[in-house]
């Protein structure tokens, strides 16, 4: 059995006995502080990066948040967006029998006691989907009952009205996929030309120079290399953060702090992608916080999938555009952007298109967002725990202690099928990504899409 593999085993295996994780999969994930039960929408919160959409009223899927079960699936399989070859294939096969072996016998090992039994089954499944995630296995097959309940309730549901008309091309190549990702991941801000803000004036409240222009070079993009710096609980006890800040620019999401956490996720700050209720929700302290000074901002909201500009100025999921026309009004030099609705669901579509499952009729998550936004701006982009290493844990995000499944599968966002894409075109080793939990991108502007 590999290195790697041999040190996943040992690390799930010490949390699914250590006193914080639950004894069952099926029992309640829980947060190590005082808070009241999250409503429908605050499941999305904590499926992506920072506290995602808590708090809306206006989603109407109930959820609860137990830690959950995973389910083992088959599908094919592609690296690179083609097909693996049959030694690789069997290799792998192989392997996942040595990590099934290694698993019985350290469980043999193990002490017994009421909850054994459960704990090794939960510790078999983490193992598992952690596998499939590192070789784009990915199905809803993956998800516990908890979570596919929610998943077809949220289609079911269809809040966003999405209605998906496209082709499906699950099985394109890498570069095929990449070339498909630069055509669709033009950047577009909302900058006062359209409708209703054209009327409010927004041309001249909005910066003038457009995000992938600041930072621009002569004959070269804006910068050479990026991260893009999850708030997965993984990156704890990662020592990256000398790594991390070595790139030319680093994006971080909503209110992920680097103070204290420094050695695991540095301290550069160069973009930060926040949603909408950081803005709106005085808790966060937008206007008085360090974590929004000095840095460039994007902010985004979901907006019906038929980009009716209209309605979402009138009922955005969290009031962004008041606070957002005082900040610029107060900080005019700060760059500071709202990502266009059209921007957001193209993204979408891009999952969709190569997803032969239905994905969520929700938003993507601000990770895949934040990806694809710095691969327009960067040469070359490390992603960061967004694909789990063997550290991957239930912990939601580094700065703070809560703990669900969902945080790393999905559960409002289609954080599945975002992963498997990524992984599609990830160009880095394998052990990148079982180790650092690094994935390797190329920037848009280094792919040659000519015919």
């Amino acid at each position: 059995m590999s290195q790697d593999l041999l040190q996943l085993q040992s690390s799930v295996w010490k949390r699914a006995r250590a006193p914080i994780v639950h004894r069952s999969p099926f029992t309640v994930a829980r947060r190590e502080s005082t808070r009241t039960t999250l409503d429908p929408q605050s499941l999305a919160a904590w499926s992506s990066f920072g506290t995602e959409n808590i708090g809306s009223q206006s989603d109407p899927v109930v959820q609860s948040r137990e830690r959950t079960s995973q389910n083992h699936g088959s599908i094919t399989r592609y690296r690179g967006g083609e097909e693996e070859e049959e030694e690789e294939e069997e290799r792998q096969e192989n392997e996942d029998e040595d990590v099934a072996n290694g698993l019985r016998n350290t469980a043999a090992r193990e002490p017994g006691g009421d909850s054994s039994e459960l704990e090794k089954y939960y510790f078999s499944k983490s193992i598992s989907v952690v596998q499939r995630l590192w070789r784009g296995h990915v199905s809803a097959d993956m998800l516990s009952p908890r979570l596919q309940r929610a998943m077809k309730d949220y289609v079911s549901a269809n809040k966003h009205q999405v209605s998906y008309r496209g082709r499906r091309r699950p099985s394109q190549s890498a570069k095929e996929l990449l070339c498909e990702m630069k055509a669709q991941a033009r950047l577009q801000m909302v900058d006062g030309t359209q409708q209703p803000f054209s009327s409010l004036g927004w041309a001249s409240l909005v910066p003038s120079l457009p995000l992938e222009q600041l930072h621009k070079h002569p004959d070269q993009g804006s910068f050479k290399s990026c991260a893009v710096v999850t708030s997965a609980g993984a990156i704890l006890r990662s020592g990256l953060g000398r790594e991390i800040d070595a790139h030319d620019a680093v994006l971080r999401f909503n209110a992920a702090p680097t103070e204290g956490y420094e050695r695991d996720v540095g301290n550069k700050t160069t973009i930060r992608i926040i949603n909408s209720q950081i803005l709106a929700n005085p808790n966060h302290r937008f206007n008085t916080s360090s974590l929004y000074k000095d840095v460039v901002l994007v902010a985004w909201d979901p907006a019906p999938y038929t980009l009716d500009l209209h309605k979402w100025y009138a009922s955005p999921d969290y009031n962004l555009f008041g606070p957002y026309m005082e900040h610029r009004r107060a900080h005019p030099d700060q760059p500071f952007y709202i990502l266009h609705p059209r921007y957001v669901w193209r993204l979408w579509d891009v999952i969709q298109g190569n997803t032969q499952e239905n994905i969520q009729p929700n938003p993507p998550s601000s990770g895949f967002i934040g990806i694809l936004l710095m691969m327009t701006l960067c040469e070359q982009v490390h992603v960061y725990e967004y694909i789990p290493s063997m550290r991957q844990s239930d912990l939601c995000h580094y700065h703070e202690r809560y703990y669900d499944a969902a945080c790393t599968l999905g559960a409002y966002h289609p954080l599945l099928y975002e992963k498997s894409l990524i992984q599609r075109i990830n160009t880095g080793p394998g052990s990148d990504l079982r180790r650092k939990g690094r994935v390797t991108l190329p920037g848009f502007s280094t792919v040659d899409c000519d015919i």
